[in-house]
């Protein structure tokens, strides 16, 4: 058995591809505390059940269900899988095949059975933002944190010249600490609580600086986005100093008393969020401005990714068109019942098209989006697949 705690790579995604039969897999969700990591245990195990029941079913020889057996035993005896748990798990197995996937994105509760693992979720890993920038401003303190694609939210290490707080901030403007309403100057106030607004604003825009300067360093090419978890009026002005074309997202709230874990959590919340909005403005574009470079049709995707003519492919991994797809050509045949069945007409065992289109496309340098299709009700996507190609069709 393999464990991975990185994302999947192309030369993963060859491994699993092609004929397991018997293939399992199991999606689980899943997190580090005690009784996530028991609910995606017990998930595992129900998902192997669930699949050793329906092969059994289909007549599957005993040999075969005994060495999955000894698979599962071995994924749930593994204790530093269940101690290294992510956001989800991912069991592919096979008799004397096993890979299992620790990812930092969630993934749904899945068990899939055929000759074929089931690979659409697991594309989403390396196919969407799994690292970002936070921001955690308020009054009393600031910190820069990074949340990686194969680790949890950690705190950024700054400059300890900077302010740490606001009220550090004022006394270096004014030189003197803030004094509080009333201090000497009967109900009235201080000018300086006069200028509070001002001094706010100054402050965020020297933490908006620091920021800048650091991820700057860290991501010159301003790929990883930002998300800024900062009350009013703090969040806007943090947010009118954006700039550097980095993607910047606002978290409205406070950002007092939330821990390393909380950030990780809602980071992951945040980028699931940006990936279906940054997709469905992707495919309202693709819509509105792309006449000729748009294919939904699966047989023709397939043609046209051989040749490595696709800029783009999104596809729902919900769904599933199972058939064959030729490596070389990219030809297309879809098993029976509309791409329904488990098998060609002839009798040959199929997969899911939709993840094998996708590692074409990937390895002719093009682009993978996947989407949920649910999520994209109100935009023109038709499902279950869509290609923007390189160049017009004539």
């Amino acid at each position: 058995m393999t464990v991975h705690y990185e994302l999947p790579t192309a030369s993963d995604f060859r491994t699993l591809a092609g004929e397991h039969y018997p293939a399992v897999t199991i999606y689980a969700a899943a997190a580090p505390t005690v009784s996530e990591r028991e609910r995606a245990e017990t998930a595992v195990k129900s998902g192997f059940d669930e699949a050793l029941d329906r092969l059994r079913a289909d007549g599957v020889e005993p040999a075969a269900i005994h060495a999955l057996r000894a698979e599962r035993d071995r994924v749930l005896g593994d204790e530093d899988v269940w101690r290294s748990l992510s956001r989800s798990i991912a069991v592919f197995a096979a008799p004397g095949f096993n890979e299992v996937y620790v990812l930092p994105n969630r993934l749904d509760d899945a068990v899939h059975v055929g000759s074929h693992f089931t690979l659409g979720q697991l594309l989403r890993a390396p196919s969407q933002d799994q690292e970002a920038f936070a921001v955690t401003l308020s009054s009393n303190e600031w910190a820069l944190w990074r949340a990686r694609a194969t680790a949890r939210a950690e705190e950024m290490p700054l400059d300890p010249n900077l302010p740490k707080n606001l009220e550090e901030a004022v006394n270096r403007d004014l030189g003197e600490p803030i004094r509080k309403k009333g201090a000497g100057h009967g109900d009235r106030g201080t000018p300086e609580q006069d200028r509070r607004p001002e001094i706010q604003d100054n402050y965020a825009k020297q933490v908006a600086d620091a920021v800048w300067q650091a991820l700057h360093t860290e991501d010159p090419d301003g790929r990883v986005p930002l998300f800024v978890f900062a009350a009013e009026p703090l969040l806007t002005s943090f947010m009118d100093r954006a700039h550097n074309g980095r993607r910047v997202v606002a978290v409205p709230g406070g950002a007092d008393r939330l821990n390393a874990a909380e950030i990780d959590e809602e980071l992951r919340r945040q980028l699931a969020e940006l990936n279906v909005r940054e997709a469905k403005a992707a495919l309202k574009d693709l819509a509105d401005g792309s006449a000729g470079r748009v294919e939904r049709d699966i047989a023709a995707i397939g043609r046209m990714a051989a040749e490595g003519g696709v800029e783009t492919y999104w596809f729902d991994f919900t769904t599933s068109v199972n058939g064959t797809l030729d490596p070389e050509s990219g030809a297309v045949e879809f098993a029976t019942s509309n791409g329904g069945g488990p098998a060609l007409a002839d009798g040959t065992r199929a997969g899911d098209l939709l993840p094998e289109l996708a590692m074409m496309v990937l390895s002719r340098g093009g682009k993978v989006v996947t989407v949920r299709g649910e999520d994209l009700q109100d935009t023109e996507w038709t499902g279950p697949a869509v290609a923007e190609l390189r160049f017009a069709l004539t």
